[in-house]
């Protein structure tokens, strides 16, 4: 922490500070301590109740994370895309309008793709520049809100939107809050005692498709167990089979209602039916009888992410000392 400290005294400008804070502890802004929330599930895109849920979500945990007397880094990365192709962006000055009264400093840097060659059979570099542009101010001053908003705007072809990569970063607390776009955000961590309150305040909200691996890192919830490495692949050929016998396409819009069968022994069906309850799955009771109780679990999300959820479920089954049954699928639109 003193290191941190006396890194962020003197006249070093602001970007060679964040840059090196970055370096040293999060290294391409992330970290393996993290936190992926899901946003906008299981809203349609362009409706009025996705974007209100995205606003109302991201907010929200924003502002469970920061205070507004905190001192934050922004740290802009600008493709300086003016007109996007797929979302139609027409609003390409909107965050710097925003960031009007701040200090702004300005880096250019450059990622390095590989191409491949198949007339001169050679693996060509692709340089592509960027700019990447830094703020630090009080969080007060910063129109946290409105960016949020614009972020979840810019994938939902709404205005004004957008369309740069915003991090918003606390060398005091040690972490980095990132909203992707309107699905989802990811807050990344130095200290896991920082990230537990949320963790257990926000569960429902984690996105289902990594809550096994948050699960592990916190070491809570699914941790400790697993499938072996037979039962994985069984069950991942019978799902192969099961999709191809529905013959919906995966190529397509393939949102179905999935819903998958698990039998719990009585004694542990309360604790079962409460943690699946905090997932993003919802959750109803076919039967009881003296010994068991037979739980339906469903959520509406493509068929083609059918493995992870079986996956959670058999894992469910096996904590609570149940049986997975299997999954049924109804096409939703």
């Amino acid at each position: 922490m003193e290191i941190i400290q006396n890194l962020f005294k003197g006249g070093i400008p602001i970007k060679e500070k964040i840059m090196m804070y970055i370096e040293s502890n999060f290294p391409n802004l992330s970290s393996d301590l993290h936190l992926r929330f899901e946003l906008g599930h299981p809203y349609k895109n362009g409706t009025e109740e996705r974007i209100n849920q995205v606003v109302t979500r991201v907010t929200t945990l924003f502002e469970e994370v920061f205070r507004p007397d905190d001192f934050i880094y922004l740290f802009i990365k600008d493709w300086n895309v003016t007109e996007d192709v797929m979302f139609g962006n027409n609003t390409p000055e909107y965050l710097y309008d925003l960031l009007s009264k701040q200090n702004i400093e300005e880096e250019t840097y450059y990622d390095i793709d590989e191409d491949y060659d198949e007339l001169t059979g050679q693996t060509i570099e692709i340089k592509n520049e960027y700019k990447v542009k830094f703020v630090y101010s009080r969080l007060k001053s910063i129109s946290y809100k409105e960016v949020l908003e614009g972020i979840g705007n810019y994938e939902q072809g709404r205005e004004p939107s957008i369309g740069e990569s915003v991090y918003f970063i606390s060398t005091e607390k040690g972490i980095i809050f990132h909203m992707y776009d309107d699905r989802g955000c990811d807050v990344f961590g130095l200290n896991k005692d920082t990230l537990v309150p949320l963790y257990h305040k926000f569960r429902k909200w984690i996105l289902d498709y990594n809550r096994i691996e948050i699960d592990y890192a916190f070491e809570e919830g699914l941790f400790n167990y697993h499938e072996t490495i037979e039962e994985r692949e069984k069950r991942h050929r019978e799902n192969r089979l099961k999709v191809k016998e529905t013959k919906i396409n995966l190529s397509q819009d393939n949102t179905c209602l999935i819903t998958h069968a698990l039998t719990i022994p009585n004694e542990y069906a309360e604790e079962c039916i409460n943690e699946i309850g905090e997932t993003g799955f919802n959750i109803a009771i076919s039967n009881k009888n003296s010994e068991c109780i037979n739980i339906k679990v469903t959520k509406t999300e493509a068929l083609a992410l059918v493995d992870y959820q079986s996956e959670l479920m058999v894992l469910y089954s096996k904590k609570y000392k149940g049986e997975y049954k299997g999954w049924s699928v109804i096409e939703a639109f």
